[in-house]
């Protein structure tokens, strides 16, 4: 593998930003991608390209000044991605993994084939097939996911099979869809997962993850999450064995569900950093971003221990207002010890849009319950 003298990111979000950050230290440079003009990423980078992310040509401009290539959204051209690998570019997360990623049937199908644990599925194209799929699979509640196109819980409906057999409810999706039978579990756990190009495999302390029932968005998290050492040990190596088989290299979030007989099942997976690791700049010795320029660099692989236990708030777009906004008692919060602001740079508010997140940090976890349960009443934004 050449030198690695740029980074080409596709796609200029805030976890473009975070990358970013974590990596000047390297002494490398950073060329980004995004249809925003002034996205999050764009102060930081050493040249930002506006164009969109299914632009073939604006995708092949930026692999033309940067040595590696890595992407912080899968909404992206996956064609020129293909073709771009087989010219010899180095890209990483491989575009073979991303096109499984980007449809969620291809996803469950992996899983299956490669006796990954996951929930009963079916693919049904239409609204046609769905009743049959329904009774012929034994569902009765059930996760109506769209396979392409679907993010951040849009794409997703949480259904009864009774309602739709008896016509009660209308089918949401006209597109190819994933019928997932609904597993009862006890809790939602996310594992980070590293692999560098000479297969070292290396995974975060798992988090569990509490959810917004309306948004689906992760609106909290702790870190360690509250496992038994048999179910935690039973996470990793289930996060690693799915790397493995996909033969990723890069980072990786691993959206799995806890059973209440504590089995580990997987939900699914994306391959970039994720929410549910950014409290590791903070609470680990090695962060999901830096692990992933280390990746990128070829590096080897940083510690991932904890160095303290924490927890991680997003801050959410309020549902009333769309603007400008600030953070409600940013003060206040600057004044409390462990408690760290990361704002997006974001110029609009908009109703539960992602605008920053809030980590914090004790030396014990009935200390960071306490402080986290302040936080989470400070979170607001206002306008401006």
């Amino acid at each position: 593998m050449q030198k690695v003298n740029t980074i080409g990111i596709i796609g200029g979000g805030q976890l473009g930003k975070m990358l970013i950050e974590e990596g000047i230290r390297y002494n490398v440079r950073f060329h980004t991608l995004d249809p925003d003009a002034a996205s999050p990423a764009q102060p930081i980078s050493n040249l930002h390209i506006v164009g969109s992310l299914y632009d073939a040509d604006k995708i092949k401009e930026l692999a033309s000044q940067a040595d590696v290539l890595t992407y912080e959204i899968e909404h992206i051209n996956i064609d020129v991605l293909h073709e771009l690998e087989a010219a010899g570019k180095l890209l990483i997360p491989s575009p073979k993994i991303l096109e499984i990623v980007q449809d969620k049937g291809l996803q469950k199908q992996f899983y299956k084939d490669n006796e990954i644990p996951t929930a009963p599925f079916v693919i049904v194209n239409n609204k046609a097939e769905w009743k049959d799929a329904i009774t012929q699979n034994g569902f009765t509640k059930f996760a109506a996911k769209l396979c392409k196109g679907g993010y951040d819980g849009k794409g997703v409906v949480l259904m009864n099979a009774t309602e739709v057999l008896n016509d009660a409810v209308a089918i949401p999706f006209e597109e190819p869809t994933m019928l997932e039978a609904f597993v009862e579990n006890e809790k939602e756990i996310s594992i980070i997962v590293a692999r560098n190009l000479q297969g070292e495999v290396a995974c975060f302390d798992a988090v569990e993850m509490e959810f917004d029932a309306v948004a689906n968005l992760v609106t909290y998290l702790k870190c360690p999450a509250t496992l038994t050492t048999e179910v935690h040990n039973q996470a990793k190596a289930i996060a690693t064995q799915l790397i493995e088989k996909m033969n990723g290299f890069g980072i990786f979030a691993i959206e799995m569900f806890v059973t209440p007989d504590g089995q580990v099942i997987v939900n699914e997976m994306a391959p970039r950093p994720h929410n549910s690791g950014h409290h590791t700049i903070e609470a680990c010795y090695t962060s999901q971003y830096e692990q992933l320029i280390r990746v990128l660099l070829n590096k080897p692989l940083g510690n991932t221990g904890i160095i303290q236990p924490s927890a991680m708030m997003n801050v959410l777009g309020a549902a009333n207002f769309s603007g400008a906004y600030k953070l409600q008692y940013e003060e206040e919060l600057l004044r409390m010890p462990g408690v760290y602001i990361h704002m997006y740079g974001k110029a609009e508010s908009k109703p539960m849009r992602k605008l920053g997140h809030i980590t914090v940090m004790a030396s014990t976890e009935e200390e960071l319950k306490e402080k986290a349960e302040k936080v989470m009443g400070m979170l607001g934004v206002v306008s401006v």
